[in-house]
């Protein structure tokens, strides 16, 4: 391949600025993103979480609704929640982070007011992230649930 048809080939892979000075160029900003996060089941499922009894028959329940909220929680933690900018934010992070470790969650071998209690404990932290989540996006849409 000659040199030329290297220096083309690479050409049709980088970035184009926009010939028009007022639309965004390489290094400006794009549109806003489009947020997915569905707060009003995150609420909902961490309301549900709340006001489950403890006992042996609800185990599996219990099981169930902690696979849901650890994937919740996973979602929001992938989310920019200004983590760099803000310590309440960044403290949320790490006691996420530290309550999802494996060598933290329940076995089938505990008791089930332990796996009750890793259940609340993922449901408390994930109310906290999605409610700072609903905070930041500012739109009504979010408080309105």
């Amino acid at each position: 391949m000659s040199i030329e048809s290297q220096a083309k080939t690479q050409a049709e892979y980088e970035p184009k600025a926009t010939s028009d000075a007022g639309s965004a160029g390489i290094n400006e900003p794009s549109a806003p993103k489009a947020y997915v996060i569905d707060v009003g089941t995150i609420r909902d499922t961490v309301s549900a979480a709340r006001g489950m009894p403890v006992s042996r028959d609800a185990r599996p329940r219990i099981v169930s609704t902690t696979a849901v909220l650890v994937g919740m929680l996973e979602l929001l933690l992938g989310e920019d929640l200004n983590f760099e900018l803000d310590a309440a934010v960044r403290g949320m992070y790490q006691t996420a982070y530290r309550l999802l470790r494996i060598d933290r969650r329940p076995t089938n071998d505990d008791p089930t007011v332990v796996a009750w209690q890793y259940m609340r404990d993922v449901a408390e932290m994930t109310s906290q992230l999605v409610e700072t989540y609903a905070d930041q996006q500012g739109g009504a849409e979010f408080h309105a649930q």
